[in-house]
């Protein structure tokens, strides 16, 4: 076996086949990431002379003028906005003194209504009282009119008896002989 001629211009660790296709492979990936950096550094100085190219002292000042006029129109409307703002302020501050003096009112009206309600539940209690009274003064009542007929009953009988007493004579109108009239 006779051995293979050596490359004497390459290194020894370069002659196997897989170095070889690493070396390669960064050789291109730095290749590559120059050319990129290169077109991007073309690619802003291009573009920056073009605008030294391309804009006079007119179009400056037409741009400056029309960026002017965009800041006036953006300042306005900044200024309505927070007039706007204010205004929106103002009226969440009304509102809420509103709501604190409806909240006061509302709280005021609660403890008047809780009054109200204890008052009412008295009166309630009165009124069942005095329903009760009624139903005892009616009863009262039915037994003084009955107390009432037996009273005129008992009158009418005693002036019943009277009358027949006087009407007889009794015993001694008989012996003296009166007649009864």
């Amino acid at each position: 076996m006779k051995p293979k001629p050596t490359d004497s211009t390459r290194p020894k660790i370069f002659q196997s086949p897989a170095a070889a296709a690493a070396a390669a492979s960064v050789t291109a990936a730095y290749a590559l990431a120059k050319s990129e950096k290169l077109d991007f550094i073309e690619t802003e100085d291009s573009n920056f002379g073009g605008v030294k190219e391309n804009n006079s002292a007119q179009d400056f000042s037409i741009e400056i003028n029309a960026i002017r006029e965009e800041n006036k129109v953006l300042e306005s409307s900044v200024a309505e906005v927070k007039a706007e703002n204010s205004r929106l302020k103002e009226k969440i501050d009304d509102i809420n003194g509103t709501y604190a003096e409806l909240s006061k009112e509302l709280h005021s009206v609660q403890g008047q209504l809780v009054v109200e309600r204890s008052r009412c539940s008295k009166l309630e209690a009165q009124i069942a009282e005095l329903q009760k009274m009624l139903e005892t003064l009616q009863s009262i009542e039915d037994e003084v009119q009955l107390l009432r007929r037996q009273k005129s009953m008992l009158e009418r009988n005693m002036e019943v008896a009277a009358a027949q007493r006087q009407g007889s004579g009794g015993v001694w109108r008989w012996i003296a002989g009166t007649p009864n009239t």
